[in-house]
């Protein structure tokens, strides 16, 4: 059992492969996955679905199959790299991010299945099934280089990208309330109410402007102009955080790998 729990953690865990890149195993994981999204779309094929809803079918529950059978494994592996005694124990690791997603990638769907197949009555459609598909992608991200970078990144300016959200949905229907005001009783198709305003507000602030909808008085023009250029700001604000927050990790990580290129006596390696 020890040597088969060490095997699968060699083969799943990325960083425990020792000959770097992927494992056999995580390379068909990561062709499952491929397959999963080119299955997805041969779902939105009228021609597929009418010729072969029967392998289309069966080849999801494969996928599905599989997808469950990885988190499971991963789960069993995972006591040789940590101390994982009990359920509790393993409950709380399966919690962890990466694994989250894993879970994402199969959970929800094999859950309302199981709830279909005992009876259950759901208001889901195949629509909707395909939809909660889409969550396997996500586990493209435990693939992609410097997956694992961008993750604790956005984690680190989390507090200041919601702030930053908070700010423009507050601006959004700061907005949209002016320009009811101002265009309510002239355009009461599209300004009419807070709640139609809202539309043209968040497409003026997001820079996007769809011609369809505009004011037509001088106030109303004069507060779009002031909106869309306090947009530019909003919209470029989050960009200018999370490419602080990674040129700042990037600096500390080649500060670091200088310092190991440097003997303790402080001679450099050569």
């Amino acid at each position: 059992m020890h040597r088969l729990r060490l095997w699968l953690d060699r083969q799943l865990v990325e960083s425990s492969w020792p000959h770097g890149g992927f494992s056999p195993l995580n390379w068909f994981i990561f062709g499952v996955i491929l397959f999963s999204a080119a299955l997805f779309a041969a779902e939105t094929e009228p021609f597929a679905l009418e010729h072969y809803p029967e392998l289309l079918h069966v080849a999801n529950r494969i996928v599905l199959l599989i997808f469950a059978l990885e988190f499971a494994l991963r789960l069993f592996a995972a006591g040789e790299t940590h101390e994982l005694k009990g359920l509790s124990a393993r409950s709380a690791y399966a919690g962890r991010f990466w694994l989250f997603i894993d879970f994402l990638a199969f959970g929800p769907e094999l859950i309302l299945l199981a709830l279909l197949y005992a009876g259950a009555d759901l208001p889901l459609t195949l629509a909707g099934l395909r939809t909660i598909r889409l969550l396997r992608l996500l586990k493209l991200i435990r693939f992609m280089p410097g997956g694992k970078l961008v993750s604790e990144v956005l984690g680190e300016v989390a507090p200041q990208l919601l702030a930053t959200l908070i700010a423009a949905l507050g601006l959004i229907y700061l907005a949209a309330v002016l320009i009811y005001y101002a265009e309510g009783g002239v355009n009461p198709e599209h300004f009419g109410s807070v709640g139609r305003a809202l539309w043209w507000s968040t497409i003026t602030l997001t820079t996007v402007g769809y011609g369809d909808v505009y004011p037509v008085t001088v106030l109303g023009r004069i507060l779009a102009g002031v909106l869309a250029i306090i947009g530019v700001g909003i919209v470029a604000l989050p960009t200018g955080i999370v490419a602080g927050a990674f040129m700042e990790r990037l600096q500390n990580e080649r500060a670091r790998q200088a310092g190991r290129r440097i003997r303790p006596h402080g001679e450099h390696e050569n």
